[in-house]
C-alpha cells in the first residue's frame, strides 16, 4: 500500500525487450516535488547483455508558423531526467529519487551558476539525475547491446506531493 497522498503509476509495464526503445508518454501532473522510481529486472539472457534505463521529459518545440502566446507545434525533444546505473543480469529493483527546486550551492554561495546544460537523450551520465520540475509529460528510454541480448523489466514511480 503506498504512503498516504502518494500516488503510484506504472511508466512501463512488464516488458521483454531485445532492442532498444521508448515507452508511451505519461503525463505526470504537475502537483508533486518528488518521486521514487523503481526499476524492476527481471530477467537477462544473451551474451554481454546490457541495459541503460533513462527518465525523460518531453519538451515542446516551436514550428516555424508558431507565434506568441500560442502553443509550440514543432517536433518535440526529449531531455534525461534520470540515467539508472547500467544492468547486466537481474537484479534486485534499483531505486532512484527524483525531486524539484534548484540545485544546491556550496555553504558559502549565493548564486547557482550551473542552470542551463545541453538537451541530453540518452546521454546522460549512469548513476546520474537532475533537479527541476517533475510535471510534463515522461517517457523511459531503454538502450540495450551485446549478442542476443533480452531482458524483462519495469518501471514504476511513487510521486510525493508538496507539503501541506
Amino acid at each position: 500500500m503506498a504512503q498516504i497522498n502518494t500516488r503510484e503509476i506504472v511508466l512501463l509495464g512488464i516488458t521483454t525487450v531485445t532492442t532498444s526503445g521508448t515507452g508511451a508518454d505519461t503525463n505526470m501532473v504537475m502537483c508533486w516535488n518528488a518521486a521514487t522510481i523503481t526499476l524492476n529486472v527481471l530477467t537477462v539472457s544473451g551474451t554481454l547483455p546490457t541495459i541503460d534505463v533513462y527518465i525523460q521529459k518531453k519538451l515542446g518545440q516551436a514550428a516555424a508558423a508558431d507565434v506568441n502566446p500560442g502553443p509550440p507545434t514543432g517536433t518535440a525533444i526529449y531531455d534525461d531526467l534520470l540515467h539508472f546505473a547500467q544492468l547486466t543480469t537481474s537484479t534486485t529493483k534499483q531505486l532512484a529519487n527524483l525531486c524539484t527546486g534548484p540545485l544546491t550551492p556550496t555553504a558559502n554561495a549565493n548564486t547557482i551558476t550551473t542552470v542551463d546544460y545541453a538537451q541530453s537523450d540518452a546521454a546522460l551520465g549512469a548513476s546520474t539525475a537532475r533537479v527541476g520540475p517533475l510535471g510534463g509529460l515522461w517517457r523511459v528510454k531503454y538502450v540495450i547491446s551485446g549478442t542476443t541480448p533480452s531482458f524483462a523489466f519495469s518501471v514504476v514511480a511513487q510521486l510525493i506531493p508538496f507539503s501541506s
